[in-house]
């Protein structure tokens, strides 16, 4: 391998796949994620260990480390999103379906100037989702895994593009509240000028006595909380009661028109509000945050 160039911007490609066991790596359908994604970063992990002696000061050798890869994808979603699903909803028994991935770079120069990253055995750690007035929905997932290794040819083939629309915050969508002060029909409130949503998988590895790899990765808590920023509507006094009452609500979010991505949030509570009464002249507004708890692993996410 003789490297001729550096590393281009706008030549990156990527794909995944959902695996049939841990770590057993490309399996089944190849998966397209957007066509917009906008970010992804692959980590190595910390690999040395010093090791020192009563006999020097300085460092007498370097140890390796167990393998601790990690990758984050940053993404714009469309209609027809699998990835959602697939790193937020768990089994019936609450475990996670483990991901492999095929990310390229430098894939126009080509030849021995390209380099493809195939990563095994990824499972998403966070899940984060954020719309704000004019822009689209934006996805955030963490993810650790097995070992990620590169080569200069691909692994698989890149599927088809989704087709579907972009997820925009102020299009076609919707954000809606069952339970408590409902303004007017379901509506959180009179305006909604954002929102941000996290899940936590709560992951931990687990590496075997006699290998640098990890035999399981186990998922914890599933975490979900977020924020909304809404208008403080009547002076904000049925929000505040909500929250000292710690009314109970189910918080729904539809993505898009038809065929998008739905979330759905039982057993929400307001986590604490702050009424700021001032001479900024605009509207009482609250960022207003909330936990949730889904009665079960399953079924957060389905489609509008």
């Amino acid at each position: 391998m003789a490297v001729s160039d550096i590393g281009h911007p706008f030549q990156g490609k990527a794909w995944y796949w959902v695996e049939a066991t841990y770590g057993g790596g490309e399996s089944g359908s190849t998966l397209p994620i957007s066509k917009y994604i906008q970010d992804i970063k692959i980590g190595t992990g910390d690999k040395g260990k010093d090791m020192r002696s009563i006999e020097s000061a300085v460092v007498i050798e370097r140890i390796s480390q167990t393998n601790e890869p990690v990758i984050s994808i940053e993404y714009n979603p469309q209609v027809g999103d699998t990835m959602i699903d697939d790193c937020v909803d768990r089994s019936s028994c609450c475990t996670l379906q483990s991901l492999a991935f095929c990310f390229g770079a430098n894939t126009c120069t080509g030849g021995d100037d390209a380099t493809y990253y195939y990563g095994i055995g990824f499972k998403p750690s966070s899940v984060k989702i954020a719309g704000s007035k004019n822009e689209p929905y934006t996805v955030t997932i963490d993810y650790e895994g097995k070992s990620v290794t590169t080569a200069i040819t691909a692994t698989g083939e890149e599927p088809t593009a989704l087709a579907g629309a972009i997820m925009q915050f102020n299009v076609a969508g919707s954000i809606s509240k069952a339970g408590g002060f409902n303004p007017t029909g379901s509506k959180i409130a009179y305006i909604t000028n954002s929102i941000d949503i996290t899940i936590d998988h709560q992951l931990t590895g687990y590496t075997d006595h006699d290998s640098l790899y990890k035999s399981y990765l186990i998922e914890g808590t599933m975490d979900v909380s977020g924020t909304v920023d809404i208008t403080l509507d009547g002076g904000g006094g049925m929000h505040f009661g909500e929250v000292i009452a710690m009314t109970d609500f189910i918080l729904t979010v539809n993505m898009g028109g038809a065929g998008a991505v739905k979330l759905t949030l039982p057993g929400c509570n307001w986590d604490n509000s702050e009424v700021n009464i001032n001479v900024s002249g605009e509207a009482m507004m609250e960022s207003a945050s909330f936990t949730c708890v889904p009665s079960a692993c399953t079924n957060i996410v389905s489609t509008v």
